[in-house]
Parts: structure tokens; C-alpha cells; sequence
């Protein structure tokens, strides 16, 4: 390859895998300290760039005099429009951004009163809902999902679960105290394990075929991307899923989503790939987030974040967390040898074996932020 396009930048990217020197000369980053400008912030809940974009508008909403303003759509990166992967979001969710552009330039650069000033700064798309909304700084209250399983989680599809706790006196207490009881008749059908407070450690397994890798279905790292029906990725027996009981009310999420993982595994490298997802009473599955990581030396737990969101799950809907090795091509395939990409040949591609650890002793877990809907 060097030979045949010497040129290429894409050398230099293999050559450099990790955040450093390489990078930091190409990042805006250093730049900042010299800008103060009033900045409209515009990305998509399936836009590859998000997180760039989230960064920039919290870096100058800390130092800047002038007005900051962020709009968040369930668009990919292009185009934007109302419809995305297999959801049409509606008629809120048509691109209007040419006109709230005209509105921002008219007011700060003509000086006439469009009025934007004495909107919320940041105005966020719920998907789910499908309706706009308005804040004026991130909501900050977290909600907790712990998993916890039998240990087929890779083999039946309700072995695994997501568990919604408090703390209270240092010990882990169910919110509902008969979960059971609100769930579909569907869904006790399924259930294989009976969960309770003292969460019992367990051990779930992912077997990662180089060969025959979890592909990438929508989400903001494929193209096309978006919300699609991964019911039946879900089945394969190297994908991990967690799934909560029917939620009695609506489940708001906005912000940030965290996953942490007590793994590991027989070989000196491997990936996991994190997608939330909500399950419908019809058994459709449509991911609304997702996050991926690569793990070259293990220290429990692994973090893996998760592209930023806003989503509402409808009650009597679940919470679903599935885990794999791969999202083949959005992210290249770990050879499991340690090796940088730069190094590595297809042939030397290992088999890997990995654990995913829940209970008592190994606190895996979805952290989201949750509010409530300001109608």
C-alpha cells in the first residue's frame, strides 16, 4: 500500500492509532483560546461528528461572553431530513436550517431583532416523541441499569437483563418490588432466570469470529445510518442482550449514556461494541445509540461511552443493551494479536473468547441521564 499512494494520508493514520502528538497538531483544539464569536452549534443524533460538535459548544459555553446556541436533530451527517435508517420522525423533524441561519446572521450581523435571543440555547429533538426540546444547560440526574443474567445471555434473548436500582444504606434495592407483575405475558414466557437483589455473579460469553464478524446495522457509524430493526442481529449467539422488564411510565433520556463492563478475555486484544436499543411489544428492535471501544490491556471496569442521545421509550417498551466484539466495516476488525492495524496480516486473525462479568462482585452497568418531559 505505502508503495501505490505513497502519499496517502491514510499511512499516517495507521501509523498513529492513539489520541497524541500526531493528532493534537491537527485539532482545532489549540486554537480556541484565541476565538470568542457568538457560535450556533448544529449536529444529529446519528452524526459521526456529534461528539465534536458537543465539545465545541461546552468548551465556548464555559469561556465565551457572546451566545451560544446548540440544535440537535435525528439527522446523520447528510443530508437532514425527516426520515433516517427505518424511522420517519415526521414533519418537526424537516431541515430548517437555512431559515434559523438567516435568523442568527440577520441578528448579529445586520443587528435587526430575530427574536433568537430570548430563545433556550439549546434545542434538542426527542426522538421517540418526536418533539423539540428546549433547555438551558444539560439535565445532570442519572438513572442506573445494572445487568445481571444466568449466563446465556448469547443463547436466549430474556437471559439477561437490565435491572434499575437505587442505592439505599449501602445495599442495591429493587424500585419495584414485584417487577413481575407489570410485565407482559410475552415476556414472563421468555424469562429463563430469576433475578432478585442479591445479584448472583455470573459469566456471560462472546466467541469473536474474525471471519464472520457482528456487522454494523445504522447507528452514527455506518452509512447509511440511523435507527434500523435489529431484532434479528440481536439473535446471533455472539451478541450479549440485556433487556429490562416492560417500563411501567416513559423512559426520557437525554445526554450522555455510559456503559461500564467487568471482561476479559483469552487473547491480548479485543473490542466491544455497546448499542442501546428500545424493544417493542411487537418484538422490532430500533437502536437509538451507540459506542465502541477498543481494549488492549484490561482494567475493570472498562467505559465505554456511548454517542450522546435523546430518546423516549414508550411504557409498556424495554431498555435494551447489546454487546458484541465487532461492528464490522464502521470499525476494523480486532486481530486479537495485540498488534497495531499497521502490523497486522488477515491471516494472523485470532478467535477470541470473551467474558462479560455481572452481580454482586462485578457491578456492570448503563448509566443514563433521565428527566422529565417540560411540555
Amino acid at each position: 500500500m505505502p508503495e501505490l499512494a505513497a502519499d496517502s494520508f491514510y499511512h499516517d493514520w495507521l501509523r498513529n492509532p492513539q489520541p497524541g502528538e500526531y493528532w493534537e497538531k491537527l485539532s482545532p483544539k489549540h486554537l480556541l483560546q484565541d476565538v470568542d464569536l457568538p457560535m450556533l452549534h448544529i449536529g444529529g443524533w446519528f452524526d459521526p461528528y456529534l461528539r465534536g460538535t458537543l465539545n465545541l459548544y461546552q468548551a465556548m459555553s464555559q469561556k465565551s461572553k457572546y451566545a451560544q446556541h446548540l440544535i440537535i436533530a435525528p439527522w446523520a451527517h447528510l443530508p437532514w431530513g425527516r426520515k433516517l435508517g427505518a424511522v420517519d420522525y415526521g414533519m418537526e423533524a424537516q431541515n430548517f436550517i437555512d431559515e434559523i441561519q438567516i435568523r442568527w446572521f440577520d441578528h448579529f450581523l445586520k443587528g435587526k431583532d430575530t427574536g433568537i435571543l430570548a430563545e433556550a440555547p439549546i434545542s434538542l429533538f426527542e426522538m421517540g416523541s418526536n418533539q423539540w426540546r428546549y433547555w438551558k444547560e444539560f439535565p445532570e440526574q442519572a438513572t442506573t441499569y445494572y445487568l445481571a443474567s444466568d449466563g446465556l445471555a448469547g443463547m436466549k434473548e430474556y437471559s439477561g437483563m437490565l435491572w434499575e436500582y437505587q442505592e439505599e444504606e449501602d445495599n442495591l434495592i429493587a424500585e419495584n418490588s414485584n417487577p413481575l407483575s407489570t410485565t407482559s405475558q410475552d415476556l414472563e414466557n421468555y424469562l429463563t432466570t430469576d433475578i432478585t437483589a442479591d445479584f448472583d455473579n455470573t459469566k456471560d460469553i462472546i466467541v469473536h469470529d474474525p471471519w464472520r464478524p457482528v456487522p454494523v446495522l445504522g447507528g452514527h457509524a455506518s452509512f447509511p445510518g440511523g435507527s434500523c430493526d435489529r431484532s434479528s442481529l440481536d439473535c446471533r449467539s455472539d451478541i450479549l442482550t440485556y433487556t429490562s422488564y416492560p417500563l411501567e411510565t416513559d423512559l426520557h433520556i437525554t445526554g450522555i449514556v455510559i456503559v461500564e463492563l467487568y471482561c476479559d478475555a483469552d487473547k491480548p486484544s479485543f473490542d466491544l461494541c455497546a448499542v442501546l436499543s428500545e424493544v417493542h411489544a411487537d418484538g422490532k428492535v430500533f437502536n437509538f445509540t451507540q459506542g465502541y471501544t477498543k481494549i488492549d490491556s484490561v482494567s475493570n471496569p472498562v467505559t465505554i461511552p456511548l454517542q450522546a442521545t435523546c430518546m423516549k421509550l414508550t411504557a409498556g417498551n424495554s431498555l435494551r443493551l447489546s454487546l458484541s466484539a465487532a461492528c464490522f466495516p464502521a470499525y476494523p476488525v480486532n486481530s486479537g494479536t495485540g498488534k497495531s492495524l499497521l502490523e497486522s496480516r488477515l491471516i494472523d486473525n485470532q478467535i477470541i473468547t470473551i467474558s462479560i462479568m455481572s452481580g454482586a462482585d462485578y457491578p456492570s452497568l448503563v448509566r443514563l441521564k433521565t428527566v422529565l418531559p417540560n411540555l
